[in-house]
Parts: C-alpha cells; structure tokens; sequence
C-alpha cells in the first residue's frame, strides 16, 4: 500500500529525464568556473578530444576538453602537471556520470597569476582607471624626468644613452627601487612617494616606470592594485615601460603611455627635441640660402653698375654716387641680417638658457661667438675686395678723364655766352666774356678783339 501511495504521489521520471535535468541544473549553476588539480590518466584520441582527470589529495574528477578548445591551448598537458582549468559542469547523459568541460587550461603557477591579473584588471577598468580621459598628456620639451627603476642593470644606462644622445638638455634623476621579488611592490610605492617629494622641491616634467623582461612572477609587482591607485593619483605624466613588447602589465594601462621597451620610452620622451633641432636646422638653412640669394642680386648690380660707366666725368660721379648708395644700402641690408640673426641667436640662447646646464650654454655661447667673428671676417674681406675692384675701375677712368690732360698745364675755354668750347676765333666776338679751366681753378676774361 505505501508502495501505491508513493506511485500516486510522486511524478515518475526516466532515467533520461533524470540526467537530463540534472544536466541542466549542472550547466546553470555550475558554468565558467576555476578548479585547480593534478592531472592524471592522460588521453589524446584520434578525433583530437583530450581525456584526463583532476585529482587533489581527497577527490578526482574526469575532465573532457574538445578539439576546438584545445586548438587555441598554450600547453599539452602531461600526467603529474599542476594545472588550473577554467570550464563548466556538464552531464554525459548516455552513462550518466557528470565531466568537468575545459574552456582554457594553463599551469597552475601562472594560471593563477593570469585569473588574477585579469580580475584585477577588469575591476578597475569599470572603476575608470584605464579611461582616455584621464590620461596625462607628455609636455613638449621636458626639462626634469624621474625614472623608477633598479639602480642596477642595462635599463637606466639604456635610458640615459638615449636620451644623452638625442637630448642632452633633459636632467634625468633615477629613483632606485626593487622590482622584482617580495619586498619590490613597498619598494615601488615608496618610489612613488620619493617622486612627489621631488617634484615639489623640483618641477618633475614625466616620470618613467621601467624594468627589463622576465616571466610572469618576475614582473608581477607591476601588477599590485596598490601601485595601480598611487599611479592613477600621480599628478605627473607617466609613461610604462615594463618587460617587452608583448609583456603587459597593470602599471602599463595605468600609466598616461605605455612604450614597448625602455629604450623606446627615453626616444618618446626626448622626440620633442629632435624635431625642434630638425626645425631649427630647417630655419637656419632657409636663413643661409636668402642671404647669399641677397648678395648675389647686390653683387649683379654692382656688376651692371660698371659695365654702365662710360668717360665723362659727370657719368663718372654720378655712377660714383650711385656706387656710394649702394654700398651704403648694401651694409645696411647686412647689418640688418646680421642683427637679425643675432638677436635670433639671443632669443635662441635665452631659451636654451631655461633648459640648458651652465657648461652646456657656455660652449654654445663661445661657439656662437666664434661663428659671428668668422662671419664679420668673412664680409669685411667680401667688402674690401669689392672696394678695392671700384678703387681700380675709378682710377682707369680717371687716366682717360680730361681733368688728367689739364693737370699737365692745358686749359679749356668756353663762350659763357654759348657754353661752348673755343675752338677758332669764329666761337668768339669782341666784348664776349669767356671762361677758362685749368687745372684747379676757373678765371673769366673779356674778348677785346680777335
């Protein structure tokens, strides 16, 4: 009878329905978890599917990862290995046994480290911390950067031959710290603190996180969310450079930039005075090319000048004059340059003097100096070779003036009445006034009869 009763009672369920419906219950609440084993009895099947199980110290469970997961697998696992699975409780409804279905699998050290790298990872990404807008824009020309890294190694001499060799104006001031092992994530955030410091008693431009490759734990204390929070605070431009190019940490999205490599960070922090020289080279070319374009033209008009002098005296002063005048305009249009130019050498130097070392402007000065004397020379000679050409020119038309023919104690004598030259006593009458020209002196006389 209580047999009957239970029959009326219950609903009776197949056997199918049963591990159908405990399937269903598995995959719902039992879907993309973690579960950490050594795995054991192994098994790769034809069809590509791997077969093995999980075990700890008490318990074991099958497992099952199909081929179009373990395509994409970064390991073959190997009885014995330590691993951490990432998958979803699933039923075998045929046998009615349940398997553990594997998503991803990797070894347990790094598994580890990754699942928490990527937790950490997406809680502050939804926290805002990795958002463009609140990124830090690098300053044009820093004057002053920290670099937080081992005070030992080839990272910071990296670094600094860099940026030696493309901007020697930038001061750079390293900040020694741990960064790698256990005491590296106090020694880093003690780092930051020491930067703060810094630039409150020295205007800090960007500060620069870098350490050289290395696995997963090697480089993990870049990953504290401790060291997340001091950098996302930092009122400093912050650049990244952690690892290679394919290591990523949290400091990395953290930061304002992130470089592949340190090296590669010291060439993007000293960009912006390679450009400047690439302009300043520019501007200076353009500046040589239109003063020499201004002494040539000057020089063909001096040329065109001389070719129109002829004899006459007149000509001859007049061109004189004109010579004069050019010159005159010639120095003036030079002094003009070169006054530009000095007081675009001053404005240069006053703006290297803001950026500059003392010894490092002292040479620029002397060498400036030094081009300005070999500058001046150099037009003094250009000037005096041209001075020395029109001193020649002006003495050969002198030898052909007639001034020169009265000089040897002949005269010209002119009608005053006509103003001109008496040649036979046809150009004069009695009572004309005539005036002769000797060599430095002009006298009238009066024709009484002729």
């Amino acid at each position: 009878m209580q047999e009957s009763n239970q029959k009326n009672n219950l609903d009776i369920l197949s056997v199918s329905d049963l591990n159908n419906s405990a399937k269903r219950l598995l995959e719902t609440n039992y879907s993309s978890i973690w579960i950490q084993g050594e795995v054991t009895n192994f098994r790769s099947y034809d069809s590509g599917h791997w077969y093995f199980k999980v075990k700890d110290s008490n318990s074991e469970i099958q497992c099952v990862m199909f081929r179009f997961r373990n395509n994409s697998a970064n390991m073959r696992p190997s009885d014995g290995d330590q691993v951490i699975l990432n998958g979803s409780i699933s039923m075998y409804v045929a046998k009615g046994t349940y398997q553990f279905q594997v998503d991803s699998i990797e070894y347990a050290g790094e598994g580890f480290l990754l699942k928490n790298f990527e937790e950490l990872k997406k809680r502050l990404q939804s926290d805002g911390f990795f958002d463009k807008e609140t990124k830090l824009n690098l300053p044009h020309l820093p004057r002053h950067i920290a670099v937080i890294s081992s005070a030992n190694g080839a990272v910071i001499q990296d670094i600094k031959n860099v940026i030696n060799r493309r901007a020697p104006l930038i001061q750079i001031s390293l900040i020694p710290a741990l960064v790698q092992g256990d005491s590296s994530e106090d020694s880093l955030l003690n780092a930051v603190s020491l930067v703060n410091k810094l630039n409150d008693l020295k205007s800090v431009d960007a500060v620069i996180f870098a350490r050289g490759g290395g696995s997963l734990e090697d480089i993990w204390s870049f990953n504290s969310e401790r060291l997340a929070k001091e950098i996302f605070e930092l009122n400093i431009p912050s650049i990244s450079a952690i690892g290679h190019e394919t290591d990523f940490t949290i400091c990395d999205f953290v930061s304002d930039l992130r470089a592949p490599t340190p090296s590669a960070a010291a060439e993007i922090i000293s960009e912006s005075y390679v450009e400047k020289l690439s302009e300043l080279t520019e501007i200076s070319n353009l500046i040589g090319a239109y003063f020499e374009n201004i002494l040539s033209k000057y020089e063909n008009k001096l040329k065109i000048i001389q070719k129109s002098l002829i004899n006459p005296k007149t000509k001859i002063l007049q061109n004189n004059q004109k010579l004069d005048e050019f010159e005159n305009l010639l120095k003036i249009k030079i002094n003009e340059k070169l006054t530009k130019l000095k007081n675009g050498i001053t404005l240069s130097k006053s703006e290297l003097l803001n950026f500059n070392p003392m010894q490092t402007v002292l040479i620029h000065d002397e060498e400036l100096k030094s081009n300005r004397k070999i500058l001046i020379k150099i037009m003094s000679s250009f000037i005096e070779l041209k001075k020395e050409k029109f001193s020649r020119l002006v003495g050969e038309m002198n030898s052909l003036s007639p001034l020169n023919v009265l000089s040897r104690g002949y005269s010209i004598t002119k009608n005053k009445k006509t103003d001109k030259i008496i040649r036979n006593q046809n150009d004069v009458s009695p009572g004309d006034v005539i005036t002769t020209k000797v060599s430095e002196a002009l006298f009238d006389s009066k024709v009484i009869k002729n």
